[in-house]
């Protein structure tokens, strides 16, 4: 069964160790939870695979420590899709156009 970090009670119980506990979100994007030796609220990676160098790209989010525990997934998640999406487009991040004067910029 796959591990589900949205769940604040399955981060609680997840044993500290060096490597993150990875969850998929989707083909080649990872969230990623380290829990933490002194009682914080662990931190949270993110790592996406670079289909460009064949490696994976690995960001720390930090530990959304000024959220709720049950707001840290969703923000840590929108933090890993962001990346995802600036590694899957070559490092750059297209404006959506929506109108002529988007275009024209």
């Amino acid at each position: 069964m796959a591990l589900d970090l949205s769940k604040v009670g399955n981060r609680e119980r997840l044993k500290v160790q060096r490597e993150p506990h990875w969850q998929r979100l989707r083909a080649g994007c990872f969230l990623g939870f380290r829990a933490s030796k002194r009682g914080s609220k662990g931190t949270w990676i993110a790592r996406v695979y670079d289909e460009d160098t064949s490696k994976y790209q690995v960001k720390s989010l930090g530990d959304f420590g000024m959220l709720p525990g049950n707001e840290m997934f969703t923000a840590a998640k929108k933090e890993a899709e962001k990346l995802a999406e600036l590694v899957e487009s070559g490092g750059e991040i297209r404006a959506k156009i929506e109108t002529v004067a988007d275009a024209c910029r």
